[in-house]
């Protein structure tokens, strides 16, 4: 390269840098107006741009249980919402360019998805749709946006296959980045000096810690990490990885997760694994082997940990504990029974409502007005204590949170999406490449798990779809599309009946 050459390159590198320096110099003087962060914002897209367009569809699997939101959109919708929707439309713009499609299609899938996505887009047109970021009265788009964002996601997973070499640890990181969720307890933890952090996470996890630290001190993020970590242990390693005697540092970091988890104070921590465990133990054919004795005696022994000392451990553990037959301290069993007391009277409230929204759905939208009345009214003891959470619509069940909002229409087609998601699970644990044996095991037992536990105990239906989508979508990108026997694999046999 001679000289010449080498000076105009550099003066036109300088003539673009030194304008866009006074640029941001300027716009920092004011960081926090809506200018200065579209700004910023557009800035920081085109320079990672090349980014996205190389690895965006794995951005997406590694953000999907990230905790994450985007501070400075409308909202502040998650990480992983924006991240679909880019991935989605880099994907569809590569499709029209190249004349040719990267997209995973199954038809099963697709259909009760496009369904249940013209059911909300006529709900909103019917019942309208606000937003407390756009100064509306009314309320309720972001549910609104974690079901349209879910099925966005199933797509964007499903844009393009996952190489074999990558597969093992993109599954690994779908589950690991769940283990965010403890920078929210953290922000908080250590002081002021660390607020800035909301930027990045929700305050909303925080809100339990805050409000019970002269009590109970319940750490809901510390409790989500835990979880995230039991996850992908199971995935990584299986139940009878975890159980070998050579590799006993598993089970003890798998059971210090667990013991981890319950400072959250949440008594589905334990019955969700308990029954994730007994899934993935059913799939991976262990009833009627060696291993149904060991893990019996691995799970009693801690069991026995637990009710020796439960009366010494944390409050928050000790309403974790609060549903088993054993002595609690009265402060934590008493808050435990408070919230199960007021769902119930909340449902036979809502059971009442059910009819008149069997055909046109309620919808998600609900007047700010009235729910920030109602909290008032709570406060000065006017109200019971679930009349908020009735007026917003989050009634701490799967059912009901798709029922009324949906009516039948949406109903039948989650329904006609979840048999056509177990089906895509089924074949693929079945007749997936051995490789991927433990991956698939985990992906049909933990669908088969958190299906249960929506439907039977708890659920929210705007946040629990994408647990499902994501799940099926991840199955589907990892093996290719749907296994069958013609593709090479020797089908595994149905678990043992107990």
């Amino acid at each position: 390269m001679d000289t010449n050459t080498f000076t105009a390159r550099s003066a036109l590198t300088y003539a673009v840098i030194i304008p866009l320096a006074l640029v941001f110099g300027y716009l920092l003087t004011t960081p926090m107006s809506i200018m200065s962060l579209a700004g910023v914002g557009l800035a920081l897209f085109v320079i990672s741009l090349p980014i996205l367009l190389r690895w965006h569809h794995a951005l997406v699997i590694c953000c999907w249980n990230t905790v994450f939101i985007c501070f400075f959109l409308p909202g502040k919708p998650p990480v992983w919402v924006v991240f679909a929707a880019l991935s989605l439309g880099i994907a569809v713009v590569s499709r029209t360019l190249r004349n040719k499609s990267n997209f995973l299609h199954v038809r099963s899938v697709t259909l009760p998805l496009v369904l249940l996505a013209i059911i909300v887009i006529v709900t909103i047109s019917i019942r309208g749709m606000g937003g407390r970021a756009f100064g509306s009265e009314l309320w309720g788009a972001k549910r609104y946006l974690g079901v349209l964002g879910a099925i966005l996601g199933y797509f964007a997973l499903t844009s393009q296959t996952i190489p074999r070499r990558q597969g093992q640890w993109l599954a690994g990181w779908f589950f690991l980045s769940g283990t965010t969720a403890a920078m929210c307890d953290m922000a908080f933890a250590f002081g002021p000096a660390f607020y800035f952090l909301f930027l990045l996470v929700p305050t909303e996890l925080a809100v339990a810690q805050a409000s019970t630290q002269d009590t109970l001190l319940r750490l809901t993020g510390v409790a989500w990490m835990a979880q995230a970590g039991n996850w992908f242990m199971l995935m990584r390693y299986g139940i009878r990885g975890m159980l070998e005697v050579r590799h006993t540092w598993r089970a003890v970091v798998f059971v210090a997760l667990f013991l981890l988890g319950l400072a959250g104070g949440f008594r589905s921590s334990i019955i969700l694994l308990g029954i994730l465990f007994a899934t993935q133990f059913w799939f991976e054919g262990l009833l009627r082997t060696k291993w149904l004795p060991i893990a019996v005696v691995a799970m009693l022994l801690v069991g026995a940990v637990l009710v020796g000392y439960a009366e010494k451990l944390p409050l928050s553990v000790q309403r974790s504990l609060s549903f088993l037959p054993i002595d609690v301290h009265p402060t934590a069993r008493q808050d435990a029974q408070g919230t199960l007391e007021w769902r119930l009277q909340m449902w036979r409230v809502v059971l009442q409502e059910v009819p008149q929204y069997l055909w046109v759905g309620k919808g998600y939208t609900f007047s700010s007005t009235d729910f920030l009345l109602v909290q008032e009214a709570i406060r000065r003891g006017m109200f019971t204590l679930y009349e908020d959470t009735l007026v917003s619509g989050n009634y701490h069940n799967g059912i009901l949170t798709l029922l009324v909002p949906f009516g039948l229409a949406g109903t039948f087609a989650f329904a006609a999406f979840a048999w056509a998601g177990w089906r895509v699970l089924h074949r693929n644990y079945h007749y997936g490449p051995p490789e991927f044996r433990h991956i698939n095991t985990f992906l049909i037992a933990f669908f088969a798990a958190r299906m249960i536990f929506y439907l039977a105990l708890y659920g929210q239906f705007d946040l629990d779809l994408m647990v499902f989508t994501g799940v099926v979508g991840l199955s589907i990108s990892v093996n290719r599309g749907v296994c069958s026997p013609a593709s090479g694999a020797a089908p595994k046999p149905d678990p043992a009946p107990a």
